[in-house]
């Protein structure tokens, strides 16, 4: 992380340092869809090769809906993104590439049911759902500062109306907490659970890069 932000005080201070090209600088407004939702970016072109991006987007999804071998999961799904990134125009023109950081809030709340709607079995132990009780899972993907590298398309060179794209990545760090009330008074249930939690673990921890592809509408000052 000290690397990142090394890299984005020498950009800023490049920024500063570099004579402006014959088009001054420019601020550009945006709304966005994508990946991580709806949201707005704000954006400073200080000459053709750079420019400073903040943008925020988000979105709740319901009846979300995930099997294992042992329960069925539904529940919803709550995504909070705010990011800060440099943007180098290597052309001059409207090609870029980003280096930035980005703070997700990525969570789900998920309820499990059994398979068969009468009992569960976990590790060849059946229980019937009144000995599970209600089991219920959270699970995050993001709540740190993570980095960010991408490439996009703008026209925040020329005043008005235009389009823009962006595709890059940014780290998770995935993290299940999965709980059965009846397990308080089960060692083995319990037990059990703990396994079933570090199963949904694994399958989380595939998602340890998350996709951003983005497009949006902004008007250029």
């Amino acid at each position: 992380m000290r690397t990142l932000h090394t890299f984005m005080l020498a950009g800023a201070l490049t920024a500063l340092a570099l004579p402006a090209a014959a088009a001054s600088g420019h601020w550009s407004v945006g709304a966005e869809v994508g990946t991580t939702g709806y949201g707005g970016s704000l954006s400073y072109r200080f000459h053709d090769n750079l420019a400073l991006t903040a943008g925020y987007s988000g979105f709740t999804y319901d009846d979300i809906e995930y099997e294992t071998d042992d329960a069925d999961y539904d529940g919803d799904v709550d995504m909070d993104v705010y990011g800060l990134t440099l943007d180098y125009f290597p052309f001059g023109g409207r090609f870029f590439l980003s280096a930035g950081a980005v703070k997700p809030d990525i969570a789900a709340l998920v309820i499990g049911r059994p398979k068969d709607g009468q009992s569960y079995e976990y590790n060849g132990n059946t229980y019937t759902a009144e000995e599970v009780g209600t089991l219920r899972g959270d699970v995050t993907l993001g709540d740190s500062i993570q980095p960010y590298l991408g490439l996009g398309w703008r026209g925040s060179h020329k005043s008005g109306l235009g389009v823009f794209a962006k595709l890059g990545a940014f780290l998770t760090d995935a993290e299940v907490n999965l709980e059965a009330s009846g397990a308080a008074s089960d060692p083995q249930l319990r037990e059990d659970i703990q396994q079933e939690e570090d199963d949904l673990q694994d399958d989380v921890d595939e998602f340890g890069v998350y996709p951003v592809a983005v497009l949006g509408l902004e008007y250029t000052f």
